[in-house]
């Protein structure tokens, strides 16, 4: 008997793109030259060797907190979800965020701004990707965000960190597709690598 398809996805930078509101953060508290241009990676790898970690930390506290309302959807994000609807294949986003930030233990509720976030992006919305609030699960460790997998059943996962496909608690059998959206040549390991939303949506229902 073949198993029916339920679709796990990553939230921050697979279904979120963040490289304007970092570049943005960082010009503005001048941790990069004025005329620096650069994607969220570029801008991490510059700080850490400049500012330092506490720096690029302490930006993170602030992009996904008061800032995250900057943000956009990545490209193809809303076609894939369609794609899954129209198999009658569930979807949930499992998400590896602690509910405050480390470098600003007293600042925004991070749950609270994700799923703001989602809202105004139409993520509950019947027109919209048509999800549920129950459909998100955000977990305080990556070994926890792996265990949801398995609980929830999933036959498929979507994520940008090889480092979670990596995890021994990642649950055997998922089929994992990496979004690996910068430049060079794509990671190998325990997942298949795509560099957009359009080729991850072509190869998963390829055959149903």
């Amino acid at each position: 008997m073949i198993q029916p398809m339920r679709v796990g996805l990553d939230f921050d930078n697979t279904l979120v793109c963040y490289d304007d509101v970092f570049l943005k953060a960082a010009l503005e508290n001048n941790l990069l030259a004025p005329n620096f241009s650069g994607n969220k990676q570029e801008v991490r790898d510059s700080i850490r060797l400049g500012a330092g970690e506490a720096a690029w930390t302490k930006l993170q506290a602030e992009v996904y907190g008061r800032r995250m309302a900057e943000a956009r959807i990545i490209e193809g994000v809303a076609q894939f979800v369609a794609a899954c609807r129209k198999n009658a294949a569930p979807v949930q986003i499992v998400s590896h965020k602690t509910q405050y930030a480390a470098a600003d233990p007293g600042g925004a509720d991070l749950h609270v701004v994700a799923l703001a976030w989602m809202e105004a992006n139409g993520f509950f919305r019947k027109d919209g990707l048509g999800l549920k609030r129950d459909d998100v699960f955000f977990e305080p460790t990556r070994e926890a965000k792996c265990l949801r997998i398995a609980a929830l059943g999933c036959t498929h996962f979507i994520d940008d960190l090889e480092e979670v496909f990596n995890e021994p608690s990642f649950p055997a059998g998922v089929q994992s597709f990496l979004l690996h959206r910068g430049d060079g040549p794509a990671p190998h390991g325990p997942f298949t690598a795509f560099s957009d939303w359009n080729a991850i949506t072509e190869a998963v229902f390829a055959r149903v």
